[in-house]
């Protein structure tokens, strides 16, 4: 279990995790999803959990509140007279950083769809990036790298969280860049991985809970033979969990097959370069659910003693879903307090 910065330091105890979903659930309405991605029991009777909440398809659920959470101890409901708390999203509690990659071969630098795929891209930058004094702008981060059928990805823009940096970058892309027509498709996905995986290891190192994207465009098949296909799906496969993946195609050359399995998280295709525009914003949209899909509760539990418990139950609209899992009360005193 990660240790991070923004719980409280001194630990007494670990929770046992039992998470129970809406998929293990015998009550067929519940039709969201909570995992519970990190927990604490602190002195004096803080309790600290970490988690994301998601629809059936995956899909972030963005902008809860805390009138949306009920929150249960040994199948009561703790009212918020009996234990002070507070549920917040993930502002400074964590670090999500999205890899962009984009195929710039010959077929895309050297056709009409260049003008159209840097629309769409500056486009998806606006989606996922927050806005300027937004409180998650810290934790969401962006890159962009491309390839062709070299043997490497290439930078484009390192991570930050300036749009306007990101999306000037975006601008110089040019015909200019590269004259090789091959496309290192599946090349392109095992480095992705890797950097996706680099970027969750700093970020874990830093003893902070980290999250990643990796968002591939291509509008053809890989044709520079450098590595296969298997190699890749493996790659994609055997990912970290906090690794998501997300494909956009473009045109009739595409493998959809594919695709549909590097974007494992989720995959779209435009027909005509009419139609990148939609599925780039569509692709930013899911992504930007997820990352601000994760929240921080915290609250002094009335327990003082015995393994207990604790539900997290969100209730919006007909949106229902709750996990579970157990903490140690030993020691538990009534001088918690919330900073």
């Amino acid at each position: 279990m990660k240790k991070s910065t923004f719980f409280p330091r001194i630990t007494i105890a670990l929770f046992s995790i039992l998470l129970f979903s809406c998929g293990g659930s015998d009550d067929g309405d519940l039709n969201l999803r909570i995992t519970i991605e990190n927990q604490f029991v602190n002195l004096p009777s803080n309790v600290s959990v970490f988690f994301k909440v998601e629809d059936l398809a995956g899909r972030g659920q963005a902008g809860l509140t805390e009138s949306d959470f009920n929150i249960y101890e040994n199948g009561n409901l703790i009212s918020e007279f009996e234990a002070v708390r507070k549920i917040q999203p993930n502002e400074q509690v964590f670090d999500y950083n999205i890899i962009l990659v984009l195929d710039l071969s010959g077929s895309v630098l050297g056709g009409e769809s260049l003008t159209s795929l840097k629309a769409a891209a500056k486009s998806f930058i606006d989606e996922v990036m927050p806005s300027e004094g937004e409180a998650s702008q810290e934790a969401i981060k962006a890159e962009i790298w491309w390839f062709d059928g070299a043997e490497n990805l290439k930078l484009l823009s390192p991570a930050s969280n300036n749009a306007d940096e990101l999306k000037e970058d975006i601008e110089t892309i040019s015909a200019s860049m590269s004259s090789d027509n091959s496309t290192n498709l599946y090349g392109a996905v095992i480095q992705s991985v890797e950097v996706a995986t680099e970027r969750l290891t700093s970020t874990r190192q830093q003893d902070q809970i980290g999250s990643s994207a990796v968002v591939i465009f291509t509008d053809g098949t890989d044709q520079a033979n450098r590595a296969t296909k298997g190699q890749a799906l493996d790659a994609v496969n055997k990912a970290d969990r906090d690794i998501s993946f997300y494909a956009i195609g473009l045109g009739g050359e595409i493998d959809e097959g594919v695709l549909s399995l590097i974007g494992r998280t989720s995959f779209v295709s435009a027909v005509n370069i009419g139609e990148l525009l939609e599925k780039f914003r569509e692709i930013g949209d899911l992504i930007s659910g997820r990352a601000n899909s994760f929240y921080l509760l915290e609250y002094c539990s009335p327990k003082r003693s015995g393994n207990n418990q604790l539900t997290i139950e969100v209730v919006k609209g007909s949106l229902k879903g709750s996990a579970n899992s157990l903490f140690d009360a030993s020691n538990f005193n009534g001088s918690c307090n919330l900073q």
